[in-house]
């Protein structure tokens, strides 16, 4: 059946059999996840939308890559690729052990991306064997807790404790946004006259008409969404770089995003990308070899026990502290939630109230200076209110600074 349709589309010449067969594998891994419900409705790649990437099986056949010379051949045409001298970890990737030869090439993978309105290519190569180490991370004995939210992640280990901004830097200038977006739809209104009802309403059926103006827009609105998009791929990683530095035994509160997109946190999860960092995170720690484990919080119930009375009591969304016992001191609810996971026995699924005691009052006077532990106010009301505004999340630098220059050293 394959064959067939590579026959009958006219571009028989153009694809190789086995990249026919990863494209039908694409087809069915798409159909099967809508099926399951783990994915939206699969969308056919128009002509005018054409593929994004495309790839073989092996490098005998249609897309070969000659490493040595650094030229990609497909469809009896030869590309030059550009590597660059510069970068010392893709010459280490490239090269063999001893750097006597270059590392045998499993497959390739082309790839497609639209800069500035422009295409750009860029070719993934699958070698054989392991790649270099980039990162040094820390051993599976150090032990780090996070409970995410929809921008921040709060963080307690012996380390560090606090909160952390994903991705401070991805934010789309949404002003910007609704300018472009109203152009489009006076573009589409002014040059598709007969398509609108006197309502304003879209006619069905009708094709629009659109403009080279229109399609410039398109290209300003698309370049917008690229750059955060890339931006905040970029801070994940750093991020999580940086906790897997920490320590290499990660405890994870499991949240459902969807609940969390369906609620009032639609836009702020699709600025941060909670739920992309999450994933990436396991999939790093696994190919590290350290450990990441998703705790479900329906027997824990983090935000809800109070270690002093070994009671659980359900919060409002807006009561973001916590008391500490009978003491007049408050700590803020996500890092109370992370310090509850660090301490908590994940086999019995149950907390342990002394060591949580024991590990709170050893930090204590640092969640003072960052501002995670208050005071009660008194009956005239001069101290701190009781739920008083949140210290602000730090970027993943500044927790880089801390860590390992010292707070003294910050400024550097």
């Amino acid at each position: 059946m394959i064959a067939k349709h590579r026959q009958r589309s006219g571009r028989k010449t153009e694809l190789g059999i086995n990249e026919t067969q990863k494209i039908a594998t694409r087809v069915f891994q798409a159909v099967n996840r809508y099926k399951l419900g783990l994915g939206g409705r699969p969308r056919f790649k128009s002509l005018s939308r054409g593929l994004r990437s495309i790839e073989g099986k092996s490098n005998k056949t249609g897309l070969k890559f000659n490493i040595e010379k650094s030229v990609l051949s497909w469809c009896k045409h030869d590309y030059c690729v550009f590597i660059d001298p510069q970068d010392d970890f893709l010459q280490r990737a490239l090269r063999s052990e001893g750097r006597s030869g270059f590392k045998k090439v499993k497959y390739c993978r082309l790839v497609r991306k639209t800069i500035k309105g422009k295409n750009r290519f860029y070719l993934q190569v699958v070698l054989e064997g392991q790649a270099p180490i980039k990162h040094i991370y820390a051993s599976t004995s150090e032990r780090l807790s996070i409970d995410p939210g929809p921008q921040t992640i709060a963080v307690f280990s012996d380390v560090w404790a606090g909160k952390i901004k994903v991705s401070p830097s991805a934010q789309v200038d949404e002003k910007r946004l609704r300018c472009i977006q109203r152009s489009m739809d006076r573009s589409l209104r002014k040059s598709n006259p007969d398509c609108y009802e006197s309502d304003g309403t879209l006619r069905k059926g009708c094709v629009l008409k659109k403009t080279k103006g229109y399609e410039k827009r398109i290209q300003r609105l698309q370049e917008c969404h690229r750059k955060a998009a890339a931006t905040r791929r970029c801070e994940h990683g750093q991020l999580i770089n940086l906790l897997l530095s920490m320590a290499g035994d990660i405890r994870v509160e499991k949240n459902q995003w969807k609940a969390f997109q369906r609620g009032h946190f639609g836009k702020s999860l699709g600025k941060s990308g909670i739920s992309g960092f999450i994933e990436r995170l396991k999939s790093k720690a696994e190919s590290a070899g350290l450990k990441v484990t998703e705790v479900k919080p329906y027997k824990l119930k983090l935000s809800q026990y109070d270690p002093y009375t070994d009671q659980y009591r359900k919060k409002s969304l807006n009561e973001r502290w916590h008391s500490l016992g009978e003491s007049s001191e408050w700590i803020q609810l996500d890092v109370m939630s992370a310090l509850l996971l660090q301490c908590a026995d994940l086999e019995e699924e149950k907390h342990i109230p002394t060591e949580v005691i024991k590990t709170l009052e050893g930090v204590k006077q640092l969640l003072r200076d960052a501002g995670y532990v208050i005071l009660k106010p008194s009956s005239n009301g001069e101290s701190n209110p009781t739920f008083a505004s949140e210290p602000k999340a730090v970027t993943p630098e500044k927790v880089r600074l801390e860590i390992f220059c010292g707070a003294s050293d910050s400024y550097l």
